[in-house]
């Protein structure tokens, strides 16, 4: 009788396809050439928000061979003297199974300082832009051409897109999308 229980959990775990819930973020291209000031060692840095807080940075990202498992941020390598870098990197990310409207990937963009000067930070953030992950209970995928905020976003910013103009803000570029990024998902949980 145990055999045959055996045989049929074997049949059905292999009829059953594996769980996936996977996101891959493609930080491809960002256009600085009208920012003032000596913005030009740039880094992207991304992490996967549960909430606007610095504090609900969710611990997804899998980390690099050399890191740990999982990860609350990573990286874009620096692109040297460069106002409009264009990067190659893919970060893969676990999606929690329960996304609320809350949840959203923050993009912080950071100036790197070559030359370290006393009392200077060695990174400055010079932009900020977000991309919502659920829109209309769907997980939102695709290609992004995002405007990026000078400044910090106010509170509550991760329900808008960026492309809402918020008052107050200012915008690189006028607010016009500086920043693409690519957004793909493997998942059998979420719709797309």
């Amino acid at each position: 009788m145990y055999f045959y229980l055996y045989y049929i959990l074997f049949l059905f775990s292999h009829l059953v396809p594996p769980f996936r819930n996977l996101l891959y973020v493609y930080p491809q291209s960002l256009n600085f050439s009208s920012r003032q000031g000596s913005v030009r060692n740039i880094a992207v840095k991304v992490q996967f928000m549960a909430a606007e807080d610095p504090s609900q940075a969710l611990p997804v990202i899998f980390g690099k061979s050399s890191c740990a498992e999982f990860m609350k941020e990573a990286y874009t390598p620096i692109i040297y003297h460069n106002k409009s870098p264009e990067f190659y990197e893919e970060m893969k990310m676990k999606i929690p199974a329960n996304l609320t409207d809350n949840h959203h990937l923050l993009f912080t963009f950071y100036h790197i300082s070559c030359q370290p000067k006393q009392n200077t930070p060695l990174e400055t953030p010079v932009g900020y832009t977000w991309i919502p992950l659920m829109q209309h209970g769907r997980l939102r995928t695709g290609s992004f051409s995002l405007p990026v905020s000078v400044e910090k976003p106010p509170p509550s910013y991760s329900v808008l897109t960026p492309d809402v103009q918020l008052p107050g803000m200012k915008w690189v570029d006028n607010h016009k999308g500086v920043f693409n990024v690519e957004v793909t998902a493997t998942s059998s949980v979420h719709t797309q």
